[in-house]
């Protein structure tokens, strides 16, 4: 777990960037297709990232919910009624207006993984606040200009895609230098760059869902790492009771998401991994409040 409790190291970024680019290539050397063949077996890569990765993240918010359990009394309309008018709502439109569904979100997911990436900003790179509102607004402009791409031009090239990378990172670091009069360290390079190329992959394979499964495993380890010391140190958690939470949640949701259980899209089965996705997306929001004294306590202790 030595990177796990070294995430503001730059050998943690590295590490995430050395992941990603792993299955990048695997992407590309597969001519962009999904499976991944290991002594003759054939993998799904979308399914492998989301057992390993991208389901545990998603699991972190329970034990984290737990330390912070003091807050549902404290504050129940952002803790418990809110939520429950998330799932009704979400519950409604996935059934019965499923594309508007989807689309709600699609933009909370972007909200959420840009966020942290600006958060990561601050903790990992130790750039000043003034950066952090326009790197964000540029992730998330560079993030619509990705699926603009995918979308509407269908427009999938590694040409392209390192145009539009390099078009932004040098737009980033002269608003980097006008804001805080330096340009960035090398560190902060790779930081800043780790934002952006997320949801790059868009513009680089036709499969959105394997594109996804790409780019968003930067934000998986990130936030997997820095849950994990939180629950380790800020709430003193055993290793073994996390994993058991981790790992109990991944195998059942990544077994009804990926089609084990149902072929259907809209159905029971599919709509309680996908509900708890969306609440992730919300009580993130909450649980990482410096303003919060509970949480602040906590946090002052971990990063």
């Amino acid at each position: 777990m030595f990177y796990l409790n070294d995430f503001k190291n730059y050998r943690f970024v590295v590490l995430c960037i050395f992941f990603y680019a792993i299955l990048l290539i695997s992407g590309l050397n597969f001519h962009l297709n999904s499976n991944f063949v290991l002594n003759g077996t054939s993998f799904d890569l979308r399914i492998l990232v989301m057992f390993l990765i991208a389901e545990p993240h998603f699991a972190m918010t329970i034990p984290l919910l737990y330390g912070y359990k003091e807050n549902f009394l404290i504050q129940p309309n952002s803790y418990i009624f809110l939520p429950l008018m998330i799932l009704t709502i979400g519950s409604f439109l996935f059934f019965f207006m499923n594309s508007i569904f989807m689309l709600i979100f699609l933009i909370a997911n972007i909200f959420h993984v840009n966020r942290q990436s600006g958060g990561f900003l601050m903790i990992q790179g130790r750039t000043p606040f003034i950066l952090k509102l326009p790197y964000e607004i540029s992730l998330h402009l560079f993030t619509f200009l990705c699926l603009y791409l995918s979308i509407f031009k269908q427009n999938h090239s590694i040409t392209l895609g390192l145009l539009v990378f390099t078009f932004t990172i040098l737009i980033i670091l002269l608003i980097f230098k006008i804001k805080s009069n330096f340009w960035p360290s090398f560190k902060q390079f790779f930081v800043i760059a780790q934002g952006y190329l997320i949801f790059l992959p868009l513009i680089i394979f036709s499969d959105m869902l394997l594109a996804f499964a790409i780019g968003i495993s930067i934000h998986y380890f990130q936030y997997l790492s820095i849950g994990w010391r939180v629950c380790k140190i800020g709430f003193n958690y055993s290793i073994s009771t996390i994993l058991i939470i981790l790992l109990s949640y991944a195998a059942l949701s990544s077994s009804a998401l990926s089609g084990m259980l149902t072929s259907e899209r809209v159905s029971l089965i599919i709509l309680i991994p996908t509900m708890f996705q969306l609440l992730h997306f919300y009580y993130d929001s909450l649980i990482w409040r410096r303003a919060d004294p509970i949480i602040n306590k906590t946090l002052s202790q971990v990063l």
